[in-house]
């Protein structure tokens, strides 16, 4: 029996439709996402509570004028890792805590270096490791585009500012973009035999790209899945912490096993299939996720070989955080598992690592990590022959719907009738593509296309039914 069934009405029509009024910004509410799985046990009260105790707690300390964060718990309240500094500004820019978000910039741009970017390793007065790391400063890059569209104004032009100094992160191997493990003095480490997948967040980089009008950034995010498969491994899924671009240990000598940088990957690559319905994202989460759900979220250690052997011992939220994040592209029942395994585990805010990340897990699994493309609507939807003349929808007995005969287009999408966003895809070749409905709620909603100049055009009603 299938699943969907819908109608198609006034097809091939010209449609104008008033909207409610657009959100304003700031915004600090939570969406659902238009793509993947929600866990129902991990709620927006959870979330909450989580967030006032990060806040207050020791994870975030004042300096001077400024804020820094902390690394309680390992190498002590006195010392400020780059990575944690990432973390806390993209939390602080979607809470629209601008006055936290503005003096943890003020302290990242205080410990900059010669190269540009923040010193990997420092305290209040001074520095203890000049080099840099290349995922807190991307982190910032992209902390610093959420508060342009939280603030606009000068908040523009620092992240255009900020997102031109980190470009030199990416570097070319053999015509994959690949990013550097980051700078000493002013040169760079790492790239080809030596770089980390746990730096690379596809969905960030491909808001960058729109915010920047640079496509060396959607270039790195298509790569970034390049990176990732010559990496994985081919049952479990698991990636080591650093490795070369193209497979293999790295030259550097640096872990090569699924520890505490590669246990970020799952959430950094789940974001692009919520936001984008990115089929290779979605793939990679499905598998690692399906492996640790086997392993059972109980069970997860804080540290893997490749084929899936444990060599970790402790049980935390910096692990079972970051498979919640790959399991909200699987399925409800392992979405809701690893949430529940995130609620019974707690905040952690006397580890440092475990209370940033569990924080920015719970952030992105609770809805409160968007991009303004899921909150703003258009205000019409134009006629436009030369995408969409001959576009047809078919429905099939999987959930999806087939969408053939389209032009020149950088996405399709489902809408509400009202103009929100409830699946997207820019998989599209030789004028088709498809759309994952089985998950969507019965009723109507329109199929539109949204062309190179981001107008969205001639469109379709159907009925999920």
């Amino acid at each position: 029996m299938e699943k969907i069934r819908f109608l198609l009405i006034g097809i091939m029509f010209t449609l104008t439709v008033s909207f409610a009024q657009d959100v304003k910004f700031p915004y600090t509410g939570a969406i659902k996402y238009p793509n993947g799985y929600m866990p129902t046990t991990l709620t927006e009260e959870t979330f909450q509570s989580w967030y006032q105790k990060y806040k207050s707690g020791k994870l975030l300390a004042s300096c001077n004028d400024g804020i820094r964060t902390t690394c309680i718990g390992e190498d002590g309240e006195g010392v400020t890792k780059v990575e944690s500094m990432g973390w806390a500004t993209i939390i602080a820019a979607y809470m629209n805590d601008k006055e936290t978000y503005d003096k943890l910039i003020k302290y990242y741009n205080s410990k900059k270096q010669s190269h540009g970017m923040m010193a990997w390793k420092a305290n209040c007065g001074g520095i203890q490791d000049g080099g840099s790391a290349s995922d807190g400063d991307l982190d910032v890059a992209f902390a610093s585009v959420v508060a342009a569209w939280q603030w606009g104004g000068q908040y523009v032009d620092d992240a255009k500012n900020i997102i031109k100094i980190v470009k030199k992160l990416i570097t070319n191997c053999n015509g994959t973009s690949v990013i550097v493990g980051g700078y000493g003095g002013n040169s760079p480490y790492g790239g080809c035999t030596e770089t980390d997948i746990s730096y690379y967040t596809p969905a960030f980089f491909r808001e960058i790209a729109k915010f920047s009008g640079d496509d060396a950034w959607n270039k790195l995010a298509d790569d970034t899945y390049k990176v990732l498969e010559s990496n994985a491994n081919a049952t479990t899924g698991l990636v080591p912490d650093w490795h070369r671009y193209n497979g293999g240990a790295p030259t550097g000598g640096r872990n090569h096993t699924y520890r505490y940088d590669a246990c970020r990957v799952p959430w950094r690559i789940a974001i692009d299939y919520l936001w984008n319905g990115n089929e290779k994202a979605k793939a990679w989460c499905t598998k690692i996720s399906n492996w640790a759900n086997k392993i059972g979220p109980a069970n997860i250690k804080d540290g893997y070989n490749l084929d899936g052997s444990p060599t970790g011992q402790y049980h935390n939220l910096s692990f079972v955080g970051g498979f919640a994040g790959a399991s909200m592209c699987n399925s409800q029942e392992i979405a809701d598992a690893f949430g529940k395994e995130m609620t019974k585990l707690g905040f952690d805010g006397g580890f440092w690592y475990h209370g940033f990340l569990g924080t920015i897990y719970a952030l992105t699994i609770t809805g409160h990590m968007w991009n303004p493309d899921l909150l703003t609507p258009s205000s019409t939807i134009q006629n436009n022959p030369e995408l969409s003349a001959f576009m047809t929808v078919t429905n099939t007995t999987n959930g999806k719907l087939n969408i053939s005969g389209i032009r020149n287009a950088k996405s399709v999408l489902l809408t509400t009738l009202n103009g929100l966003q409830v699946k997207q895809t820019s998989l599209i070749a030789d004028g088709k593509t498809t759309l994952d409905i089985s998950s969507v709620k019965k009723g109507c909603y329109i199929i539109s296309v949204r062309g190179s100049k981001g107008k969205l055009q001639k469109g379709q009603i159907v009925f999920v039914n």
